[in-house]
């Protein structure tokens, strides 16, 4: 296939890089040269603009962040709708409210083009591997006509609706892991600070019923050896966490554990977090308990 892509950071890159390797022709656009030259050196081929590449592709992708950089993309001045000649499949892998969502579809589908909410999971590792979660919301027509496109990106493909359902089963997911986060941190804060181990607490609940991937994810990868390199910022997850509390407000329901979970990350992030990996929200729990959950000081 000719495809479009736009939005080449910490997920947007490693797909574009995958979908060169599984043979499609590969058009990108980045403010970001550093990331153009990096994908061009591996076969990709180099847009002057999003319009641009938008006009010479069969389906465009993008993986920006926020609601109001997706509508940039698409509907914007320079955007995808600007292009002339619209590509018949769009795609927007960015996890953000249905409300945007549906926003853009429409416009993109009064142009005659279909679109595709597709936000994935898994994280920059699988999408380099190609081993990510699609959950695209759409067409059934047009779900199809994107198969071979994101059976190079994905393990598995769900379609779970029309447009905007994509990002709103994105958003539970989001909603279930993020909280996780929160929840995991002050249970290893509460067992470092009544004298457990915290290489021992983790043992215990990894072979206990508070096993998850995100346990999994969060003690051995970040909280024992320290490491708060963002692999998935507390910005970006705040972004979602916030998706989910507007669509609630929308849906005329109340997340109450989402809610804390917000004031606890908006904590970490006035802290000078904001850019560190979500597992940074333990923090301000150690700092408040004096005490520290793995490396040294355990």
């Amino acid at each position: 296939m000719k495809i479009g892509f736009v939005g080449l950071g910490l997920m947007g890159r490693p797909m574009a890089r995958r979908l060169v390797e599984a043979g499609h022709e590969v058009h990108v656009f980045s403010a970001s040269a550093e990331a153009v030259d990096s994908l061009v050196a591996q076969g990709a081929v180099a847009g002057k603009s999003v319009a641009g590449v938008a006009g010479r592709v069969e389906a465009f992708c993008a993986c920006r962040v926020t609601p109001d950089q997706s509508r940039a993309v698409f509907t914007g001045p320079d955007g995808v709708l600007a292009a002339g000649p619209v590509p018949p499949l769009c795609i927007d892998f960015a996890t953000i409210d249905p409300m945007a969502s549906r926003e853009i579809g429409r416009a993109v589908e009064a142009a005659g083009a279909s679109y595709i909410d597709a936000p994935v999971s898994g994280g920059p590792h699988a999408a380099a591997s190609g081993a990510l979660t699609i959950i695209a919301g759409g067409e059934e027509a047009a779900v199809a006509a994107a198969g071979p496109l994101f059976d190079s990106l994905a393990r598995r493909t769900f379609h779970v609706g029309g447009t905007g359902a994509g990002v709103t089963a994105k958003l539970c997911n989001n909603l279930i892991t993020i909280t996780s986060h929160a929840l995991i941190a002050e249970a290893m804060v509460l067992g470092a600070k009544a004298g457990i181990d915290a290489d021992a607490l983790y043992e215990v609940l990894s072979q206990s019923s508070a096993y998850s991937r995100t346990l999994e994810r969060v003690v051995p990868g970040h909280f024992l050896p320290r490491d708060f390199r963002a692999a998935a910022s507390i910005d970006t997850i705040r972004k979602d966490l916030q998706g989910a509390l507007d669509l609630a407000a929308a849906e005329g329901i109340r997340l109450a554990l989402g809610e804390t979970a917000m004031t606890l990350f908006a904590d970490a992030a006035a802290r000078g977090h904001a850019g560190d990996d979500i597992a940074s929200v333990i923090l301000p729990m150690e700092d408040a308990a004096g005490v520290r959950v793995g490396g040294t000081g355990r």
